[in-house]
Formats: structure tokens, sequence, C-alpha cells
């Protein structure tokens, strides 16, 4: 077997500028995918973006949060009461989504953002989380609805078979929960990547870029054999200002280390082959 990695650009549909650069980077070869957030105010000019430039189709990033410094988002599906809050829109806290939601109405609410991007000509073969809702890292795991709808729908999804020991290490339960997924996803041949990496620390915990960059070469370093994937949030200068100081600084942090010739370089060194998918 040989080390592959999935460089995946979270988060299209946030605003045009997040959504421009995203679709660069896809057009250079800089990141091999990207996930779409069909809830968000710029998913429309996302998908125009995507079509426009002939990259890559998004894959699809399930919300059930809204973003505390972006205004409320709101469901595609009617009468999901335990996913919204009195307003209608998702609540801000991951927790509180995790505790609150019903299995049932979040299949029904996936489903209706999986339509969407059918209805736009999209067709992603791959399903993943926006800020981990359906794992059960603050709360109830919603792993098992998502497995199951992935193989109804004959999607991939973003459960990584080997944690990173920060996960575990936060959230004792986080580690029975995963196996248990795994073992699902596995007896219903929903394809899953080795591991999942990427810039672990929230932004105020960073002292600066190099901090940042040598954490991720690290964890490349130790790749199991495989397809893995890298997630990164990248944004330029105007959409990261849309986000808290610190973790605004992040994402134009993650846009550089895209750029990062030392980055290539170690691609290369450690002979990992960078794919689109798992």
């Amino acid at each position: 077997m040989s080390r592959q990695l999935v460089i995946t650009a979270d988060d299209l549909g946030v605003d045009p500028a997040t959504n421009s650069t995203i679709v660069e980077l896809l057009a250079h070869g800089l990141v091999s995918a990207s996930t779409l957030i069909t809830v968000a105010p710029a998913a429309t000019d996302a998908v125009q973006r995507v079509r426009a430039a002939g990259v890559p189709e998004p894959r699809l990033h399930v919300t059930l949060t809204s973003a505390r410094e972006l205004g409320p988002w709101c469901p595609h599906s009617d009468d999901v009461p335990s996913l919204t809050d009195r307003h209608g829109a998702f609540p801000v806290s991951a927790a509180m989504a995790e505790w609150r939601a019903a299995p049932a109405e979040v299949y029904r609410e996936m489903a209706a953002q999986l339509a969407w991007m059918h209805r736009t000509g999209l067709c992603p073969t791959v399903l993943d989380s926006h800020s981990g809702s359906l794992y059960g890292m603050r709360g109830r795991s919603l792993a098992r609805t998502a497995v199951d709808f992935c193989a109804d729908h004959g999607l991939a999804m973003r459960l990584p078979r080997r944690l990173h020991p920060v996960l575990v290490s936060a959230v004792p339960l986080l580690r029975s929960r995963h196996l248990a997924a795994v073992a699902r996803a596995d007896a219903l041949g929903v394809r899953l990547p080795a591991t999942m990496i990427g810039a672990w620390l929230p932004g105020r915990m960073l002292r600066g870029y190099g901090h940042m960059r040598d954490g991720v070469l690290r964890q490349l370093r130790a790749l199991p054999e495989g397809t893995s994937e890298l997630v990164v949030h990248p944004a330029p200068e105007h959409g990261a200002r849309l986000l808290v100081g610190p973790e605004g600084r992040k994402r134009v942090w993650e846009l550089r280390l895209l750029n990062d010739p030392v980055l290539a370089r170690t691609l290369v060194e450690e002979d990992i082959r960078v794919v689109p998918t798992w």
C-alpha cells in the first residue's frame, strides 16, 4: 500500500471572497477537494463559481449550527423543531445542536441539504460535518444516523478510522462512539478515510504561523498507509475579518500554508500522493 492524501478546503458558501479563494485553490491544484455549506448565505454564489471555473464539485458539508459572527442560518427542511431555536434558525452552540437533535429530523435535514445540491446540478459523493456536530464531540452522537444516511445514498463519509489523540483525550466517550460508527460503516459498505489531520489548535493557542505549520507537517510525516485527509479552512483577509480575531487570523495562515513550498516539499519527501477522494 501507499500513502495518499485528500487536501480539503472546507466552508464554500460562507462568503463570496472565501468562495473565490477556494475555487482558485482548486484550479491551481493546491487543494484536491472542497465542501459546501448549503444553508450559508453565499452557497449559490459558490455553485456558480465552481461551474464557471470547471473545478471539481464540492462535497456536502452537513450543517446543523449557525455561525456566531455571520448571522443565523436556517434549515432547508420544514418542521424540524429539535434542530432550531424559537426563531427557526440553527443554534450557534454545537453542543446544544447535538443534545437536542432528533435523529429522524437530522436525517430529514441531511436529505434536504443533499437535495438542494442536486437541484443545482451538483452530485456530491462524500458527506462530512460542519463543526463536527454529527460526531458527538460535545453531546449525543449522531454518527449512526449519518452513516445510515450515507449507506442509503451511496456516499462516502468523513469519519476517520483513526482518531487524533487530542480528540480522544478531550472527549473520553468519543472512542467508544467512534469505534461503533466505524464498525457500522464497514458493515454497510460506507467508505472512510484512514485518518484526518489539520491545524487542531484554536487560533488563540497558536503562537504564530510557524507553530501551526509545524503541527500539520508533523502529522503529515506520521500518516498511516491508505488514504487520509488534511482539512483546512482557508480564507483571504477580507473573509477572515468576518470571524473573531484569532480564528480569522488562523484561516489566513491556513491559506498561506497551502501556498507554502515547505508543504509541497514535505509531500514529495514523504512520498504522499494527493488524490481527490478516498
